[in-house]
């Protein structure tokens, strides 16, 4: 089984060309000072996508999101080739 990075973000980016679109997930870290501080967030992945799988991947996650949000589902998934 080939081997596949497994990452944790709490922010993203979005940019979109003509020919497709890159989902870019970062993380924060905490200071550990009191107070509130941005610290720089840190890339933990680069996702390059054509324009039909991004808009698969966002009707996927929005009908999960949907389903969750009525506790139908506790785990689930879906995959699309």
């Amino acid at each position: 089984m080939a081997k596949h990075p497994d990452v944790y973000a709490d922010g993203f980016s979005i940019s979109a060309g003509q020919f497709g679109l890159t989902l870019t997930l970062t993380r924060t870290e905490p200071t550990g000072e009191p107070g509130a501080h941005q610290e720089p967030a840190i890339v933990v992945a680069r996702v390059r996508m054509n324009q039909n799988l991004a808009r698969a991947v966002s009707e996927s996650m929005s009908q999960m999101l949907a389903a969750a949000a009525q506790g139908l589902q506790e785990t689930s998934t879906n995959i699309r080739h």
